[in-house]
């Protein structure tokens, strides 16, 4: 799943686009939106002067788009295309009354597989103890024979490891608990364990290997609560400006913010208020409203309801104006 998160100093807020797994569309997108606003902004020398970018086709040896394609998107890692321009004096006076300096930026970052940002996840492999090791590569997994490969993840005296063997010309793997022992060996816990088959026609395999014993570590040993009520309140206070266009948006954003995912908030529901169809009506005068909910017993409330509000634009953009429990 590949997210185009889109922000421009100048105003408020950020939109952020799902692309799903088409990777082609998005990088259409973000080259078009870039050679435009570089077209633009050299076009026009009484508005816009000192512009440089992160990007530059004179430094890189290959095109934005090829550039796209061939970045590393990791666990940590995101792409980030930045354009920054001056205001010129006069027209800066004309756009703000002040005839000062002004910097503006426009942004995109291009964030694949939201998962990577579970809060969780994050938090255990963030450790100064965390170490992932996988012994095998694919060819040797594909290799004729009855070996069985394994991969470990551990943190202090805990873990887990993975085991693929065959059986019949057929792959098996699963994920073990393990824990050290008195004597500072590692030992498997077979009677706690998940299964986990690895798809080796994606590229990124180890990568989901070491996410998914990530996710068996958390089951065995979980960690703290994912969040608090104050990060909550942040999230509240954050979100309000900021232009969406869906409510799935709105749901993604927020689980990002409090890093964490639906897998770890099943009940989490963002839905539009009965109120907004009265006012398409223009039976009332009053901002949308969406109606949402963590999940009974998240944050130790018997039912951590909040309400969104906002106004919608002519290209119907939700403008969030207000965030709050109810």
């Amino acid at each position: 799943m590949y997210y185009l998160n889109i922000y421009k100093s100048e105003k408020d807020g950020s939109i952020m686009l799902p692309f799903n797994n088409d990777i082609e569309s998005l990088i259409e997108y973000v080259v078009n939106q870039y050679e435009r606003m570089m077209k633009h902004l050299k076009s026009d020398h009484n508005k816009y002067q000192k512009i440089t970018s992160t990007w530059d086709k004179n430094i890189y040896d290959e095109p934005l788009k090829e550039s796209i394609k061939n970045f590393s998107f990791g666990i940590f890692q995101s792409m980030n295309i930045s354009i920054v321009y001056e205001l010129t004096p006069e027209y800066n006076e004309k756009m703000h009354s002040e005839k000062v300096e002004r910097e503006e930026t426009i942004h995109w970052e291009i964030v694949r597989k939201y998962p990577l940002k579970e809060k969780g996840i994050l938090d255990l492999m963030l450790r100064p103890d965390y170490d992932f090791v996988c012994v095998f590569t694919k060819e040797m997994a594909l290799k004729e024979g009855i070996h069985s490969h394994t991969a470990r993840l551990w943190a202090g005296d805990i873990g887990v490891e993975y085991t693929l063997s065959k059986k019949d010309e057929k792959r098996y793997g699963a994920i073990y608990e393990m824990k050290e022992d008195e004597k500072g060996a590692f030992k498997v816990i077979p009677d706690k364990h998940c299964p986990y088959e690895i798809d080796f026609e994606d590229s990124d395999w180890e990568e989901e290997l070491e996410i998914a014993m990530c996710k068996a570590f958390l089951q065995f040993h979980p960690l703290d609560s994912i969040f608090t009520k104050e990060d909550v309140d942040n999230v509240f206070h954050e979100i309000v400006g900021i232009r969406f266009n869906r409510i799935p948006n709105i749901e993604y954003w927020i689980l990002e913010k409090l890093q964490t995912t639906k897998e770890n908030l099943p009940d989490f529901v963002i839905q539009e208020s009965e109120i907004n169809e009265e006012i398409r009506q223009g039976k009332t005068d009053v901002d949308y409203v969406l109606d949402g909910t963590f999940g009974e017993g998240v944050l130790n409330k018997q039912y951590p309801d909040f309400s969104v509000t906002y106004l919608m634009t002519n290209h119907n953009q939700m403008i969030i104006t207000d965030a709050r429990w109810n």
